[in-house]
């Protein structure tokens, strides 16, 4: 009796691992820029973009690659459907500015949106994936991220410029500046994706 309960649980756990090794693993794809326009040497006039061969081929405008796209969850959340990670939508924490202990907090312990506790900062990177840089003031699609002007957003990195300050990014234009954690600055919190 003991032996075919532990040959039942043994094809039991071989069949649970066959099927998690069969489904389809979410692959984390880094979303297009937005960029569709080529500039010629000096960067300051448009031009057409360059065909293979030619001078200044291989600019941002050249590739097409995996467009954002986001889906509203309907809870204050929307998800990055290339990226997995699921961000804060409100538009309301684009009114205050939090010092970056108060943006780190509001993150871990106040921000509870679609029943998830598991919110925190991004990273640099992460907060880079949602600036479009085909638009400005603000470079980011304002139909998922209502009320976001420009402003700039704390990240969880740590910038080399000093070590009281991390990185944040500016979605006026879609840049990266380091700031001293003094300084107050908008939040938008995000969450692990599958």
């Amino acid at each position: 009796m003991h032996f075919e309960r532990t040959i039942k649980w043994l094809l039991l756990l071989a069949l649970a691992l066959l099927l998690d090794w069969s489904l389809p693993a979410f692959a984390y794809r880094l979303p297009d820029s937005g960029q569709t326009k080529c500039y010629d040497i000096l960067g300051s006039e448009i031009v057409p973009c360059p065909a293979p061969g030619q001078s200044y081929y291989g600019q941002d405008g050249n590739y097409r690659s995996h467009p954002m796209n986001y889906q509203d969850n309907g809870d204050g959340t929307v998800t990055d459907l290339n990226t997995g990670l699921m961000w804060e939508k409100s538009d309301s924490q684009n009114q205050y500015t939090r010092i970056w202990r108060e943006a780190d907090n509001y993150c871990k312990y106040y921000c509870h949106l679609g029943l998830h506790k598991d919110w925190r900062l991004p990273t640099q990177a992460e907060l880079l994936t949602l600036v479009h840089f085909g638009r400005t003031n603000p470079a980011i699609n304002t139909t998922y991220f209502p009320g976001c002007y420009g402003e700039r957003y704390w990240s969880a990195t740590q910038s080399q410029q000093h070590p009281d300050s991390k990185w944040q990014v500016q979605f006026n234009g879609g840049f990266s500046v380091g700031a001293n954690e003094s300084l107050g600055s908008c939040v938008r919190c995000v969450r692990d994706g599958p």
